[in-house]
């Protein structure tokens, strides 16, 4: 019976080594690919705008009328504060208290709609890019890859983005080195 727990025990040893080193981890940095794309380039799409005539067209005549309902509603309190009871002053300044908190919060509310219109554009970018690391990820037999802010450290070897980009036929532009200067020469003469 001892001897059949050991070797449970081997074996279970051996098939957890085998199965890790069949295990082969890449890192690529796939925001990094994405903004890259040429079809992405400033002078093509600013992300900036992107959004920007769903929130005019959509948003922001709700956000107007509601404004406006606000500025009555403060102009109407200031005329009639002293005509009215308190029981309405109280409700008065309970709507325009509520519109405030509305138009408060709508700066924020903006930048989530066009955060989520900008996601909705790059999504077929991302999608793009994902299906190249996998590609590039069973040409070089791994079986993992990762985003680079799951790693504090890894194996520079392993980071495939690079692949992608060519898989992707992306050309980064050559960084620029200084020109060397020439010793300047002299001449007998001078």
């Amino acid at each position: 019976m001892k001897k059949l727990h050991v070797l449970i025990m081997a074996l279970g040893f051996i098939a957890t080594t085998s199965a890790s080193a069949q295990t082969k981890i890449a890192y690529v940095r796939i925001d990094d690919i994405v903004s890259v794309m040429p079809e992405l380039a400033p002078e093509k799409v600013d992300m900036d705008t992107i959004g920007a005539k769903f929130i005019q067209d959509s948003i922001m005549p709700t956000v107007n009328y509601k404004q406006e309902q606000y500025n009555q509603k403060i102009k109407d309190y200031s005329d009639t504060t002293k005509k009215l009871s308190d029981q309405i002053k109280k409700l008065m300044l309970k709507e325009i208290q509520d519109l405030q908190t509305e138009l408060g919060g709508v700066d924020q509310y903006l930048q989530q709609v066009q955060q989520s219109k900008q996601q909705e554009f790059l999504r077929p970018y991302y999608a793009k890019a994902k299906k190249a690391i996998e590609q590039v990820a069973k040409e070089k037999n791994y079986t993992h890859v990762m985003n680079t802010d799951v790693f504090l450290v890894a194996p520079e070897a392993d980071d495939i983005s690079f692949l992608v980009l060519a898989k992707l036929g992306i050309k980064l532009p050559q960084q620029e080195k200084p020109a060397a200067t020439k010793p300047a020469v002299k001449t007998n003469g001078n």
